[in-house]
């Protein structure tokens, strides 16, 4: 559980510590976007304990940070 917790620390450390690095805001959008699906997988899986859930409940859990980031994504694409 520990590594989980570290994992989810440098998700959302990373996007600041790339914005301080000097990366662009295009390139730092697309790495929130990334790493808000993996803190949603690894909150569903260890947090919301449902890492032994029958698949479907399991993916219906997963499948929220997808769908949102592909629609937000669209519309950041657009504009």
């Amino acid at each position: 559980m520990l590594t989980v917790y570290f994992a989810l620390m440098i998700c959302t450390a990373l996007p600041v510590i790339a914005l301080k690095a000097g990366i662009g805001p295009e390139f730092l959008a697309w790495l929130v976007f990334g790493m808000v699906i993996v803190k949603a997988m690894l909150l569903v899986d260890h947090f919301m304990e449902m890492k032994n859930a029958p698949r479907g409940w399991r993916m219906i859990a997963q499948s929220w940070a997808p769908v949102v980031i592909v629609a937000i994504a669209g519309f950041h694409t657009i504009t």
